[in-house]
């Protein structure tokens, strides 16, 4: 799932919209309440301008098979800067494993840690993944924002869909995509297929497809821009409605002042200070299809913490198969 980018969603939907309108279809997200040792206030960042970090989830959990539970397809750690002048999103790959802290996902339910993959820890509850993140990462967070399969295919369709012009045909059954190479628009299913396949690009591990998700990312957030949301209402509408209607986020961000604030910062950063990259991570020593972090990776979660560049622009991923456009 390709999930950096719906922070820039947000962002275009926060200041493509009048007031009333945005407070109108807010009340289409589904929050949930963190509930986690020693949270603090999740807003306080914000408010002072310290910047703000953001765990975006992209989840595997289906509508139309409620029996697969939730599960973390993609995790992406997102670092506003206090400046509003960078964002530094980490993709943390879901095979991680980690001692998983004791977490109580609400006021009746205490459940105990255990040493297994991060991904799993959305099944507890989207408290309990936001604790694990924390406890691997040592970066606190603000906020949750968590986007399903069909909540994806649906952005897309209300952007159009999404042009590529891709250097050679994709197929991969398990992903249910066949794509011909050069100039094409995907529509909302196609598109989720070619962010999640892995089997059609790299090595086909989890690891190798998520470079190709970061491309995805780039080339939605060039599409979002390109639609100029905010001088054309009926386009802008469409995107809200979808957005709103497709996603889940802690109870603070759902409220329309934090979301207006928020968008606001992520709309001012320019687009070449978008930087996306992975985790740095190594086999783990207990089983080699698994991974945890590298010692990079502790610099780059402490340059979050510092509020300092954590990625160079090289490490972004080429864009190939992006459109090639200057917005």
């Amino acid at each position: 799932m390709t999930l950096g980018v719906v922070l820039s969603l947000l962002a275009a939907a926060t200041v493509s919209a009048t007031a009333v309108r945005f407070a109108r279809l807010a009340a289409n997200i589904d929050t949930v309440e963190l509930m986690r040792e020693e949270a603090g206030d999740a807003s306080a960042g914000a408010a002072a301008g310290r910047g703000v970090n953001v765990l975006m989830v992209g989840s595997d959990a289906r509508d139309d098979d409620p029996l697969m539970g939730d599960r973390a397809d993609s995790l992406v750690l997102v670092h506003l800067s206090e400046d509003r002048t960078r964002i530094d999103a980490v993709q943390i790959p879901r095979d991680t494993v980690l001692d998983l802290p004791a977490c109580a996902e609400d006021l009746d339910d205490l459940y105990s840690g255990y040493y297994g993959m991060i991904n799993g820890a959305l099944g507890a509850g989207a408290g309990c993944l936001v604790t694990a993140v924390e406890s691997l990462s040592g970066v606190s967070l603000d906020h949750f924002l968590e986007l399903r399969f069909e909540g994806f295919a649906r952005i897309v369709d209300s952007l159009d869909g999404l042009p590529v012009d891709l250097p050679e045909p994709l197929f991969d059954p398990k992903a249910e995509l066949d794509l011909p190479g050069g100039e094409q628009v995907l529509d909302g299913n196609q598109a989720l297929a070619w962010s999640r396949t892995r089997y059609s690009i790299g090595d086909g591990s989890d690891i190798g497809r998520m470079g190709n998700q970061q491309t995805v990312m780039h080339t939605i957030v060039d599409r979002v821009r390109d639609r100029k949301l905010a001088t054309h209402p009926r386009r802008a509408h469409s995107f809200l409605d979808a957005v709103t209607s497709s996603v889940r986020t802690d109870t603070d961000l759902a409220r329309v002042p934090t979301m207006a604030r928020l968008g606001a910062g992520l709309a001012r950063v320019p687009q070449q200070n978008i930087n996306i990259g992975t985790m740095p991570w190594v086999p783990d020593v207990h089983d080699p299809n698994r991974v945890v972090p590298a010692a990079e990776a502790e610099e780059i979660f402490h340059a979050l913490v510092m509020d300092v560049p954590a990625l160079d622009r090289a490490e972004s991923p080429s864009r190939e198969g992006a459109p090639a456009a200057d917005f």
